[in-house]
């Protein structure tokens, strides 16, 4: 039987701006001068690196950027940092042996100790291949202050290391484990969020299927992906792709059958893989979600079918597509879509997450 439909409060009403920021456009090429190479016929050396190599590059990079000033390290999200109680919780798993999930949990110092906090149990982006969550403490200590919510920041497994669903299951047990010690954690059980960008959506829908399945939805009040990895779209005709999709299209193909393992001509169908390919009856299962995206984003048609599906299943509250933007970059401070990113993303978990029901 579905769930009872969602009822949305339709509070965004953006429009597309029809082109990028264009401080967006001036930071990526600052960025390009920085790696000093044509930035194409850089990613197609990257590609075509053995799979060892195209993971440590894509590591290294990314240690590298974390050094800079960005969303890892600027002083609005240091100043947040210092704002909150940082603890760790270890999360004993099952599904692939015996391991402990590490959480690291963020909390700001205003409502620290009071009982019955709404939280957001969020996955890190990386492509579920690169990332930790250290990189992403101060980040994250920002969401936990500026939406006034408790962040659980899950350390999931990353691959080649391990396969699909194992990095799924690793949040959804720390999505369980909070959920059944909300009163040890301070978090009200009927105030769970849970959350997760780029390869940490995919994270996040992965978990929304899981959850769906075991016919645990309730769990959880609100479920968003956002700029989520969710799809085999990568690996249709990039003649029918936008630009920016057709771009990452071959990375893309990498990261998946990094995810998947050798196996990945078989797991097309797999919901835990690709859960933008979950069936009618999975998303109708699903926790109430908001679906966000951005305007110039390569996963945005992943994305708008995303949504548009969750819609007819009556699971949608909102989709958020923001103007202007490309992936990721409603996450840089120095940017001027972060204050409207943050902003909408602040006034999405207040009026869907922490406020109480009359």
């Amino acid at each position: 039987m579905s769930a009872e439909r969602v009822k949305s409060k339709n509070l965004f009403n953006f429009r597309p701006a029809g082109v990028v920021d264009a401080d967006i456009l001036a930071y990526e090429k600052q960025l390009e001068a920085e790696m000093g190479g044509d930035p194409d016929e850089m990613m197609d050396q990257f590609n075509a690196m053995p799979d060892e190599d195209f993971v440590g590059a894509m590591r290294g990079m990314i240690d590298g950027y974390s050094e800079g000033e960005s969303y890892f390290n600027h002083p609005i999200v240091n100043e947040a940092a210092e704002s909150c109680n940082h603890t760790e919780l270890s999360v004993p798993t099952t599904h692939c042996e015996e391991y402990d999930v590490q959480v690291l949990v963020h909390t700001p110092k205003a409502v620290s100790g009071e009982p019955n906090l709404p939280c957001i149990v969020y996955a890190h982006g990386g492509g579920a291949v690169a990332c930790t969550a250290g990189q992403y403490k101060r980040y994250l200590s920002y969401m936990a202050v500026d939406c006034g919510v408790v962040v659980f920041n899950v350390d999931y497994r990353l691959a080649p290391e391990t396969r699909s669903p194992n990095n799924v299951l690793d949040f959804y047990e720390v999505v369980k484990y909070v959920s059944q010690n909300a009163a040890d954690l301070g978090i009200d059980p009927a105030r769970i969020c849970i959350a997760g960008e780029s390869g940490g959506g995919y994270i996040c829908a992965g978990a929304m299927v899981q959850l769906a399945k075991e016919g645990e939805s309730d769990l959880v009040k609100l479920a968003v992906p956002i700029i989520p990895m969710l799809s085999r779209y990568c690996f249709s005709d990039k003649a029918a792709m936008t630009k920016p999709e057709a771009k990452q299209a071959d990375g893309q193909k990498r990261i998946w059958g990094l995810i998947a393992g050798p196996e990945i001509d078989s797991m097309h169908e797999d919901a835990l893989l690709f859960p933008g390919h979950a069936d009618d009856e999975t998303l109708a299962q699903m926790p109430p979600t908001i679906v966000w995206s951005s305007e110039f984003d390569f996963y945005q048609t992943e994305s708008m079918r995303f949504a548009n599906r969750v819609r007819a299943a009556g699971r949608l509250l909102e989709l958020v597509v923001i103007p202007g933007t490309t992936h990721g970059s409603g996450m840089q401070p120095m940017l001027g879509c972060f204050k409207v990113e943050r902003e909408a993303f602040r006034v999405a978990i207040q009026e869907y997450l922490v406020k109480q029901e009359d």
